[in-house]
């Protein structure tokens, strides 16, 4: 595209991980047309992650996602003369978007719907390599003539965010003990670490003299609560609390976060935080492992892995054994030894 002004218009209807990874491609949008506006389309409940951030220029935000409310969105679309559409979705409500508006350069994502079927169906590995989402949203941005240089480009952190952060945090992290954050909650059951290994965890690194704290949306109350009633430690309970970004920016002054495979897992990256997460459901090559290099997947190696594409079926077998097997002991050490390699660089 021209460097002239004009209007870029990104279209990802869900869900709160994805928007974070597309950070880096807002980013380089924004550096390579400086003249243009990046106008994004995103779940209403999930446009605080770029408030204050300066990324997007408007954000159009969609409600329920249905059939009705995309029609209304054609409608809105089609009056913004767009001078590039971005379907970064890939679904069959984000594709109806894109053939129905005009607009001189209309792009996709491409995803490997087959080799992920094959996978999970056939429990054949079609991959030829394992390309991370942040990957398949740079190849959006080279498509429309930008680069990204920084592939780990930190989410924008305003700085009302960070007092509310700070003031959040003042009941703990004090006599230097370093903060962990722990997201127990993810939205599908089968995507979630036991709660009662969770609390295991949180009390034994207490016991280490680390100071936690949970972190998650409203969603995740009963599930924290749980945690929290079982770890016999108190735990700093922040969930339901804190907006997207000043989830952010707590987790900012984390020495790590322990996470399910959900989208803490992406935040806590997007501020520099290192995570220590767990996998069952789904597996490395769809994606969303993480990508520091003091970050920790923890898995177990069954046969019957994966078993779904986002983690919203039931485990077939009942057991969800690919997420029990994982003793809190590894993870412990995991954390540990992250801690002690992030001291070591600092």
């Amino acid at each position: 595209m021209s460097q002239a002004s004009g209007k870029i218009c990104i279209i990802r209807l869900g869900s709160l991980g994805d928007l974070v990874l597309m950070v880096p491609m807002l980013r380089a949008l924004r550096s390579a047309f400086p003249s243009k506006e990046i106008h994004l389309v995103c779940k209403e409940k999930y446009a605080g992650l770029f408030d204050g951030g300066g990324l997007v220029d408007s954000l159009i935000p969609v409600r329920r996602g249905d059939l009705r409310e995309i029609v209304d969105l054609r409608s809105a679309l089609g009056r913004g003369g767009y001078e590039a559409l971005v379907d970064a979705h890939g679904v069959i409500r984000s594709r109806l978007l894109l053939l129905a508006l005009r607009a001189p350069t209309k792009i996709r994502i491409r995803k490997n719907e087959i080799e992920k079927a094959a996978l999970i169906v056939g429990k054949m590995n079609l991959y030829r390599r394992v390309t991370t989402q942040t990957e398949r949203y740079a190849e959006l941005a080279r498509k429309l003539g930008a680069e990204i240089r920084e592939p780990y480009a930190e989410l924008p952190v305003p700085p009302g965010a960070v007092r509310t952060a700070e003031a959040a945090c003042a009941r703990a992290g004090r006599g230097g003990k370093p903060l962990i954050a722990f997201a127990p909650g993810a939205r599908w059951p089968t995507k979630r670490w036991p709660a009662e290994l969770f609390a295991r965890l949180i009390f034994e690194a207490s016991a280490r003299g680390l100071d936690p704290l949970l972190i998650g949306g409203a969603e995740d109350a009963a599930t924290n609560a749980e945690v929290a009633a079982l770890s016999r430690s108190s735990p700093l309970d922040l969930t339901g609390s804190l907006s997207i970004i000043e989830s952010a920016a707590v987790l900012k002054r984390c020495g790590a976060l322990v996470t399910n495979d959900s989208a803490p897992l992406h935040l806590a990256e997007a501020v520099g935080t290192p995570v220590i997460a767990f996998f069952g459901p789904t597996v490395r090559e769809f994606g969303y492992f993480p990508r520091l290099a003091a970050s920790t997947a923890l898995e177990t190696a069954l046969p019957c892995r994966p078993c779904s594409r986002n983690g919203k079926r039931a485990c077939p077998y009942g057991t969800k054994e690919c997420l029990a097997s994982i003793e809190p002991a590894t993870a412990l050490d995991a954390l540990l030894r992250t801690l002690g390699e992030t001291r070591g660089r600092s």
